[in-house]
């Protein structure tokens, strides 16, 4: 496994330590993030697919993050699947202010 610098800055995992893992970030889940969606990550993963998903993981310091999660086989000359391309944007700010919103609405 891959990991590059802003990936560990946003997690707050070193390289080293994400290298050593799987690239389903398992050790970013928590009470919080989705089964169903960890699920679809796992499938997809397994059938060498690609899948686009919004999922909540936390970081080192168990605060939490909304990612949107692109995961994407790469393929060698004879078509065989040799690694997976894994992309995680923070999409946090995205999902925040609605969730604030519904929790400060006036009671209807």
């Amino acid at each position: 496994v891959y990991c590059n610098e802003g990936f560990s800055k946003l997690s707050g995992y070193s390289r080293a330590e994400v290298m050593q893992k799987s690239c389903t970030c398992r050790f970013m889940h928590g009470e919080l993030t989705d089964k169903e969606t960890v699920k679809k990550i796992e499938e997809t993963l397994e059938v060498q697919d690609t899948a686009q998903v919004e999922i909540l993981m936390y970081k080192k310091n168990r605060t939490p993050l909304w990612f949107l999660l692109h995961v994407a086989p790469i393929k060698n000359e004879k078509d065989k699947v040799v690694l997976f391309l894994c992309t995680f944007k923070d999409i946090t700010l995205l999902k925040q202010p609605i969730d604030d919103a519904e929790a400060n609405a006036a009671p209807a």
